[in-house]
């Protein structure tokens, strides 16, 4: 991986629930992040709260039984104070019961063109501050596509991040959705860091490591 300048949280521990197979927990590694990836053993029975983020692979819960048989643990999760990612997901196997608020995906929501125009909805979110510096420029030299998989839909709770959409097709902001739940915080996001991070695209790197340490962030979102 090409070096660059990323800053994380520090400290931080991640646990990933691995979905149908992707290298974002070797990019966090190569941070310096300390990534577990969580057995089904784990998410039935381990103690969860060792863990400042739980993040979920790409089509986790289309994949693996026991994730969606343990969310009510992951739920508590982030009642407790933790912080969890959802990585896009499929309508077949995620649906809006799974998350703390309703929300309802659409497989014909993406945005396919790499290079198209991302929108920072909130830009003094701490998301886009702590503990990298975010901004439209890190978008640049993204491969293959932006997102997929992005809700069509989203309760009030939710506050979208991010917004892009293909030439000529209307705005996207279901590719971002941040809620506050408990004492910690929810994040689905259908962005594609399993592309961006093994391509070494730099900021995708710098929003990811801002993603993980969100619960640590100085000013709270």
């Amino acid at each position: 991986m090409e070096r660059f300048d990323v800053k994380v949280a520090p400290g931080l521990k991640v646990g990933y629930i691995m979905g149908s197979g992707d290298e974002v927990p070797d990019g966090l590694k190569q941070l310096g992040v300390d990534v577990t990836e969580l057995t089904a053993a784990d998410l039935s029975f381990g103690d969860l709260k060792r863990f400042d983020v739980i993040v979920t692979g790409i089509r986790a819960y289309e994949v693996r039984r026991d994730v969606s048989a343990s969310n009510a643990r992951l739920m508590e999760f982030v009642r407790d104070g933790g912080l969890m990612i959802v990585q896009y997901s499929r309508p077949g196997g995620f649906n809006e019961i799974l998350a703390p608020y309703p929300m309802r995906v659409n497989s014909a929501l993406r945005v396919s063109v790499e290079e198209a125009p991302v929108e920072i909805l909130e830009p003094s979110h701490p998301l886009f501050h702590f503990p990298n510096e975010i901004s439209t420029r890190d978008f640049i030299g993204w491969v293959q596509e932006r997102g997929t998989y992005f809700m069509e839909s989203w309760a009030p709770e939710y506050t979208p991040l991010l917004a892009s959409n293909d030439p000529g097709e209307p705005s996207q902001e279901g590719g971002m959705l941040l809620a506050p739940y408990g004492k910690g915080y929810y994040l689905y996001t259908g962005y594609v860091w399993f592309r961006q991070l093994p391509a070494g695209v730099p900021g995708a790197y710098r929003i990811f490591a801002n993603m993980i340490s969100l619960g640590k962030s100085p000013t709270k979102p």
